[in-house]
Order: C-alpha cells, then sequence, then structure tokens
C-alpha cells in the first residue's frame, strides 16, 4: 500500500519530493488583474503557480548566490 502511494507520487511533475516536508509560506500582493492573467496563462499551459514560484525562487537563489561569491 505505501510503495504503490510513493510509486504515484514519484510519477508527478511537480510538487514537492518525496520526504520534503511543506515549512514555508510566501505571500504577495499584486493587482487582481495581473494575478488573473498570470493564473490564466499557468492553467493554459498545465503548470501550478506554486511550483512555478518555487522553480524561480531556486533559480534566483543559485544565480545570485554564484554571482555574489
Amino acid at each position: 500500500m505505501i510503495e504503490n502511494k510513493r510509486q504515484e507520487q514519484s510519477e508527478k511533475a511537480c510538487g514537492r519530493p518525496i520526504g520534503r516536508k511543506k515549512t514555508a509560506k510566501i505571500e504577495i500582493a499584486i493587482e487582481p488583474d495581473v494575478k488573473n492573467e498570470f493564473m490564466q496563462l499557468l492553467s493554459d499551459e498545465g503548470k501550478n503557480a506554486s511550483a512555478e514560484l518555487c522553480q524561480w525562487i531556486r533559480n534566483y537563489i543559485k544565480t545570485n548566490r554564484e554571482r555574489l561569491k
């Protein structure tokens, strides 16, 4: 039973890796029109806002960490 659940989770293309716990949230304030357009574009591409923003944040940290060394 547990093995099947892990296998299902490992086949997902987005979200947290198995074993990683959700630890924090970030709240942003943007205009409703901007949010709606962003969400619609993501929906059209079959993407998830949380996963996309998480990826952007990780890339930002990596790029700036290397740049500031």
